[in-house]
């Protein structure tokens, strides 16, 4: 507490109350607004958060990603539409496939009942030649050519079994997913289709929250500014809070008489006025700013609030359980489209088996009716016997064309199935409806991952943002009381110096010493001002310094 002036002229000049009590109250004040700055570099770090936190959400939600989100969505749901379409076509073709591989049995059966029938000839043969070794040796290279038929028609039989086991399969997850598709269509495509839709209205709401974040970031900004320059309030009153006690030390030291004392008296008691006036504006204007955020930090808070409401948070919820309800049919059209692959794989290995099987049972065919042909011509060196084995070689070689006839109708029914399976699969797009809903499903669950994110840690900042910025704002308009301490000096300084005196020839000297002393103090414009006032007559005012704080300066 400063002292009256009674006590200011009684104690000795190192123990001078009024320097004291402003030198105190200049070491305090840079404490003082020092934690106000570390205060706002956190509030400052705090907004950056959040603000970063919400950008994450346009982001996450921004055309290239929830935009592509929501054509995913409605490709899926015009495919699953078009589904039972789709599948009755293909349900088609597997019966299409399955009656041609039932054809392709009855002929490979009626070609083994062709190779058993001529090997009962063959054996006819023998007993009509009567054991000739040559009508014998014939018949046993006939028989070797029909085992062989025999083998081939086994496998060819095999895989068939194969080929009608997988359509089987088809049919069976065709059954399935048309049951999946009564159930599901049209309600879950028109419900995925209305999804789509919603997201794209979504986008909407996203890109107005980008707005609406880069407008209080932006009001933000500018407060932030105007409250970087303010704060340097304390600084510049702490420097010319030193700059009077300086003064006063020197108008001790130089031992000025009670003129010039007084004379000084009056040009600090000024200053302290300018202080207190330029201290009070600057302050107020630093808790007018600090005010001023408080909305900007609860409009963050409303932001948070609404990512975290129906509208935002749970329609991603909404949403994600709706995509991910598509599964079950989802699974059972994966499952088709591996039938499908899987199918046409087949087929295409069956076609070239039979093929190549069909060849070399032709070759058999060729060669029986060679035999045919060579046990005819044998026939006529034979006699009686020669008679009785031509009629049945003549059956041989009706029996081998027939084969032949059977195993061209096999080859161009293998044609057919080769043509059949041009495409059993649902759906020739790419990429299919289980990636398209799968990157669907990632941006939705990375926009609510990062909505959940923001929903719990930017809502803390902000609100203690808030709570900070209003602390903030009443410790600093406490600190206006300060002005009232400087006040105080400056009245007992005006009293001390009471009405100025007729200044002697001494006074004079001592001041044309000392207020060019004083003024070499001085690193601001405004205390120059203040200090012209009180130059005597013929005194030039003094220039700035190289060290004028220009920054200190602009803030008055």
């Amino acid at each position: 507490m400063l002292q009256d002036s009674n006590a200011l002229v009684v104690v000795e000049p190192a123990e001078c109350p009024m320097r004291r009590g402003l030198a105190q109250l200049a070491a305090n004040l840079d404490t003082r607004f020092l934690r106000a700055g570390t205060t706002l570099a956190d509030a400052i770090g705090m907004i950056d958060r959040i603000v970063g936190g919400l950008d994450t959400i346009v982001d996450a939600l921004d055309a290239s990603n929830a935009g592509a989100a929501a054509a995913d969505l409605a490709e899926v749901a015009a495919r699953i539409t078009a589904l039972p379409a789709t599948l009755a076509g293909r349900t088609g073709r597997v019966k299409t496939i399955a009656a041609i591989a039932a054809l392709l049995r009855q002929h490979v059966l009626d070609m083994h009942r062709s190779l058993r029938v001529l090997g009962i000839y063959g054996m006819n043969i023998k007993i009509a030649a009567s054991g000739e070794p040559q009508f014998v040796g014939f018949v046993n290279g006939m028989n070797g050519k029909l085992a062989a038929g025999e083998t081939l028609l086994t496998e060819v039989i095999s895989k068939l079994k194969e080929l009608e086991t997988g359509l089987a399969s088809v049919q069976q997850v065709d059954r399935l997913l048309t049951a999946e598709c009564v159930k599901a269509v049209p309600a879950v495509p028109q419900r995925l289709a209305a999804d789509a839709a919603a997201l794209g209205v979504h986008l909407q709401g996203a890109a107005q929250l980008a707005r609406r974040v880069a407008a209080i970031a932006r009001s933000i900004q500018t407060k932030v500014a105007v409250l970087l320059g303010a704060l340097q309030v304390g600084d510049s009153t702490r420097q010319r809070l030193e700059h009077v006690v300086a003064a006063l030390q020197l108008v001790e030291s130089h031992g000025c008489g009670p003129g010039a004392a007084a004379h000084v008296d009056r040009l600090l008691a000024a200053q302290l006025d300018a202080v207190v006036h330029d201290f009070g504006r600057e302050t107020g204007a630093l808790v007018d700013s600090l005010d001023a955020l408080i909305p900007d930090g609860r409009a963050l808070l409303d932001l948070i609030a609404e990512q975290a409401g129906e509208d935002n948070r749970g329609f991603l919820t909404r949403l994600e359980e709706s995509v991910t309800g598509m599964d079950r049919i989802i699974v059972q059209l994966q499952s088709a489209h591996r039938q499908a692959e899987g199918m046409t794989g087949l087929i295409d290995a069956t076609v070239t088996e039979l093929t190549q099987r069909v060849g070399r049972l032709s070759a058999i065919r060729t060669d029986v009716q060679d035999i045919a042909t060579n046990t005819r011509l044998l026939c006529r060196r034979h006699g009686t016997v020669g008679r009785a084995v031509a009629v049945v070689a003549q059956e041989v070689d009706a029996y081998a064309r027939d084969l032949g006839a059977t195993t061209i109708d096999v080859g161009h029914t293998i044609g057919r199935l080769g043509d059949a399976e041009v495409s059993l699969a649902l759906s020739n797009d790419e990429p299919d409806v289980a990636t398209m809903l799968a990157r669907a499903l990632l941006v939705i669950r990375e926009a609510c991952r990062r909505t959940d994110q923001v929903v719990l840690q930017g809502g803390d900042d902000a609100q203690r943002l808030v709570e900070l910025v209003e602390a903030t704002a009443v410790d600093l308009a406490q600190e206006l009381a300060l002005a009232g301490t400087m006040e105080e000096a400056s009245a007992i300084l005006a009293e001390r110096a009471g009405d100025l005196p007729t200044l002697t020839e001494d006074d004079e000297g001592a001041l044309h010493a000392v207020l060019p002393a004083i003024a070499k103090l001085y690193t601001m414009a405004a205390e120059r001002d203040v200090h012209a006032r009180f130059l005597l007559p013929g005194m030039a005012p003094t220039a700035h310094a190289a060290n004028d704080d220009d920054d200190d300066d602009g803030l008055f």
